[in-house]
């Protein structure tokens, strides 16, 4: 979607609208349309999913004609919430979510979006006195970005629409970018790697006065208190999280168009195509798509998700995967630095699916930050225990932890200890400063190509003891990063091969059920997402769900990767504007390159090579800070 909003009650060109609409064609290839009303325009391309008709056409308008409406999105829940309205004595002229998200802004104004169950961005105009009103999703599965001068606001699904309009130049903001090179941090706030323009918050409504002032209020915050031991049977924790599991993915199966599935060796995915399977008994069209790099072997656990779930696979292999010449493509997909290879793997398969003409997927990317996949989260339970002087806890969870892994336990209780009192002194100024001035860079090869100078624009990282408990890192990781990142990754990825990512593990039910669930259901004795490998054993081979390790979609760090990624690096660093550009050190990227590739020199050639990427294709140059 893109709105433009005049400002000084100017009339919005009708081509600047149409220029910011044509920029997200790959986001919506099979409709389009548009909505011009003096100093209010809207553009809308259409992925078409739920009643692909044109009773699902967009910008859709009222019957009385006072309010019109852009939605990207799903609202999942609408069969149900179209009979509440029905109930209510409202009438419908199409089979569509769109006009059922209008329908309950008409009966519930701003607070419609508290009924909502689904993944949103939209604006509705109300022509009766000339406002605007807009929300993004709880989670922020879907993107709204918003940009403004004097004259201007531009809202639009992706930061290339705002450029396209030509009422700005879109130009890096280095702090941004220097945080996603020094510390592989992005969409953390509500900024973006582009000046100027920033996010509409997740979670967040908004209202455009008649005076053109833009407020917004959060509307949903996930849930801080975590229960208590003991207040509750764990028993019953693990039945509400079985039953809200199968309703979300129940409901995220709605679609008049093919469904599809990514599908992993790990518990989340697997739990997915098997949940759907069982909700579509004698239902043998289900596809999954996968992919399978040779040096994490994932094929048994895979195969065996197959056959119990009867679906059909087909997967991309690391003999297909081109790196030196997917690389490109995802950045340019994204507009945005990635954080790793593995977006490369997640493009291909979202590509894949368009190929096979599915247009929607599911898959599992959020469960690890609600249901503590990540394996920092044992040592934030650890420090938990600490915090709180639940000794026994801490010495026993410790023990079986060391047990499980076949080690000494005395090694892991001291640096348990050591690092819950090194959190607990970091909360002095003097002990900061000097903890910095000694931790030595993890990542000093791949900043030895970057300048000094740029590198000192990435914003400090400092957290207090409180935030580094278990409950505080997950909310950090679904809020601040690094769920906000996957979640853009995974939007930019799958509608740049114009198919929708559903993602039933950020089900609002899910997050705050899962938050609120005790520490002990989440990590324990040296095993993560307890709760969800109990729902799993009954429902997921074997192969499965004894699985300890994390895989993903790893890209393999192999020769030749570093060789590809190499040869990328050799041509983009060979032109005028890159030796130009004033953020990178000329002499280390000559030395790096003057050499063989090395299998450890995969990451700061991966680094070099999407930065380089980025910036060359929006003509960045030095003097552009």
């Amino acid at each position: 979607l893109i709105a433009v909003v005049a400002r000084q009650g100017q009339v919005v060109p009708a081509d600047v609208v149409r220029r910011g609409a044509q920029a997200l064609v790959h986001r919506g290839p099979d409709d389009a349309g548009e909505y011009l009303a003096g100093p209010v325009g809207f553009g809308f391309r259409r992925l078409s999913i739920i009643d692909p008709t044109q009773g699902g056409h967009q910008p859709m308008t009222s019957p009385d004609g006072s309010l019109t409406l852009i939605f990207n999105g799903e609202i999942y829940n609408y069969i149900e919430l179209r009979a509440e309205l029905v109930a209510l004595g409202y009438q419908f002229r199409s089979a569509c979510d769109t006009e059922v998200l209008l329908t309950a802004y008409r009966q519930w104004g701003a607070d419609c979006v508290q009924h909502f169950n689904g993944i949103w961005a939209f604006l509705i105009h109300d022509r009766r006195d000339g406002t605007l009103f807009g929300a993004r999703d709880r989670l922020g599965d879907k993107p709204l970005y918003v940009w403004q001068d004097e004259a201007w606001y531009v809202f639009a699904s992706e930061p290339r629409a705002i450029g396209a309009t030509r009422l700005c130049s879109l130009q890096p903001d280095w702090h941004r970018l220097a945080d996603a090179t020094r510390w592989d941090r992005m969409d953390h706030g509500s900024g973006s790697c582009l000046a100027g323009i920033r996010q509409i918050p997740a979670g967040h409504r908004f209202h455009v006065d008649a005076q053109q002032v833009l407020t917004q209020e959060p509307y949903w915050k996930p849930p801080c208190e975590i229960g208590e031991p003991g207040t509750r049977a764990e028993s019953d924790w693990i039945e509400e999280l079985a039953v809200l599991i199968t309703d979300a993915v129940r409901l995220r199966l709605r679609s008049d168009v093919p469904v599809g599935f990514t599908l992993s060796g790990g518990i989340d995915s697997s739990l997915l195509i098997c949940e759907a399977a069982r909700l579509k008994v004698g239902d043998d069209s289900m596809i999954a798509f996968s992919y399978q790099d040779a040096q994490y072997d994932e094929r048994q656990p895979i195969a065996d998700t197959i056959a119990q779930a009867g679906a059909r696979l087909v997967r991309v292999g690391d003999e297909e995967l081109d790196v030196a010449a997917r690389l490109p493509q995802v950045v340019q997909a994204n507009g945005e630095p990635v954080h790793s290879l593995s977006a490369i793997a997640n493009y291909s398969l979202f590509e894949l699916a368009h190929r096979h003409g599915v247009k929607v997927v599911l898959g599992g990317q959020g469960a690890d930050e609600v249901f503590a996949g990540y394996s920092n989260f044992q040592w934030d339970y650890w420090h938990s225990l600490f915090a709180d002087r639940r000794w026994a806890a801490l010495f026993n969870d410790v023990r079986c932890h060391a047990g499980l892994n076949r080690r000494s336990m005395l090694p892991v209780l001291g640096a348990t200890l050591k690092r819950s009192l090194r959190i607990m002194l970091s909360g002095a100024a003097l002990y900061r400063r000097l903890r910095d001035a000694r931790v030595p860079d993890r990542n000093a090869d791949t900043h030895a190509v970057f300048a000094p100078d740029f590198l000192r624009m990435a914003s400090a990282r400092s957290l207090t003891p409180p935030e580094m408990r278990l409950a505080a890192t997950q909310l950090h990781a679904l809020t601040q990063w690094p769920l906000p990142m996957y979640l853009r990754i995974e939007d930019r990825l799958s509608m740049a091969c114009s198919v929708e990512a559903r993602l039933p593990f950020t089900d609002h039910r899910l997050v705050e059920h899962g938050m609120r669930m005790p520490e002990s259901l989440k990590f324990s004795c040296g095993v993560n997402k307890v709760a969800l490998r109990r729902v799993a054993q009954r429902r997921v081979p074997a192969s499965v769900s004894s699985r300890m390790q994390k895989f993903g979609f790893p890209v393999g760090y192999g020769l030749p990767t570093a060789r590809g990624l190499h040869r990328l690096c050799v041509g983009l660093t060979a032109t005028q504007g890159f030796r130009e550009r004033g953020i990178y050190d000329l002499g280390a990227v000559s030395k790096l390159l003057s050499r063989e590739p090395r299998e450890r020199d995969i990451d700061t050639l991966f680094h070099l090579a999407q930065c380089e990427l980025w910036l060359s294709g929006m003509g960045a140059a030095k003097e552009g800070h």
